[in-house]
């Protein structure tokens, strides 16, 4: 069973994180929901453990990417698996 990137994004913005469910929205940027430098590291972490995918390289950038950015990057390599 394959769960896609927007649902994982938003599942660990909500629960992992808890940001109010809807705060979350495409265009909204991670500066916008006011996470910490400790939450972004986290949101890269548990997107890794869910995906696979390793965003350690956008993490200079993370707070200015939308909610919208981070699902393109997180489905980026899901297609293929």
């Amino acid at each position: 069973m394959s769960i896609d990137a927007q649902t994982i994004v938003h599942t660990i913005l909500a629960e992992d994180l808890e940001v109010d469910p809807g705060e979350i929205a495409d265009d909204v940027s991670l500066r916008t929901l006011e996470l910490d430098s400790l939450a972004v590291a986290e949101l890269i972490v548990r997107i890794k453990e869910e995906t696979g995918i390793d965003l350690e390289g956008e993490e200079t950038r993370m707070a200015d990417l939308t909610v919208g950015d981070i699902v393109a990057l997180a489905g980026s390599g899901r297609e293929a698996a």
